[in-house]
């Protein structure tokens, strides 16, 4: 028993950091988009934000975004399953980093799953030149939903400072 709580030691520090490091990038990505770049897409035409959210869309799909998206589920996906089947999820540093584990995947993973990937997918074949007349409201559900999963990043990201911290 005291190799496995060496073993979960070992391991959990670490996994928790680098946790916590893909969380914070995240939560700043969403965060910088939500008081910044959904203003300045809220001035402009149908078409330029057609325009617009199409090249983002486009943009954002590339290897550094993807394994900093992805590493913030993983990472702490398998840090959860070392700290339940280790017994940690007892301490107070456990809990603070399942509760940031369930309020990122909620929140942040699930919702750009769900809602941003279909939205973003629609807005991908709307003609710049007649976008649909709802885009509006398109625009104010992603806007919203944004905000969303940036609380949700932000909260997540502290939980798992918090863990660290008592660690």
């Amino acid at each position: 028993m005291i190799r496995q709580s060496v073993l979960s030691g070992e391991l959990l520090g670490p996994l928790i950091a680098v946790s916590t490091i893909f969380t914070g990038l995240m939560a700043g990505f969403f965060f910088a988009y939500s008081v910044s770049v959904v203003l300045a897409l809220d001035t402009l035409s149908a078409a330029t934000y057609t325009t617009v959210m199409q090249e983002i869309n486009e943009k954002v799909l590339n290897a550094v975004f993807g394994v900093v998206f992805f590493g913030a589920v993983v990472v702490p996906a398998i840090s959860m399953v070392i700290l339940v089947f280790w017994g940690d999820w007892t301490t107070l540093s456990g809990r603070l980093f399942l509760v940031g584990v369930v309020v990122y995947v909620l929140g942040t993973f699930a919702v750009t799953m769900r809602i941003h990937i279909p939205m973003n997918d629609d807005i991908a074949t709307w003609s710049s030149a007649s976008p649909p007349d709802e885009w509006a409201e398109v625009r104010a559900r992603w806007t919203r939903w944004n905000h969303v999963r940036t609380i949700a990043a932000v909260v997540s990201f502290a939980s798992y400072l918090a863990a660290l911290s008592v660690r």
